[in-house]
């Protein structure tokens, strides 16, 4: 007589389930992969942009400090 997992299919459909969970998880780690990939990327362009931004303020004071002496 066959076990009532084997009657209703769940046996094969358990490893299916299986394997899909598996894929599922492989593609969960890849995504979080990438976004902690795009989030370190984030970071450094918002150090470039502040370093640039220091940069350009120093430059327009001191744009503004020899002016005022000139005049």
């Amino acid at each position: 007589m066959a076990t009532p997992e084997k009657e209703n299919g769940w046996d094969e459909w358990s490893k299916h389930v299986l394997a899909e969970l598996e894929r599922q998880n492989t593609n969960i780690e890849k995504l979080f992969s990438s976004t902690t990939q795009c989030r370190l990327e984030i970071a450094k362009l918002q150090v470039k942009s502040s370093v640039w931004g220091g940069i350009a303020g120093a430059v327009t004071a001191l744009a503004a400090i020899f002016w005022n002496k000139l005049v």
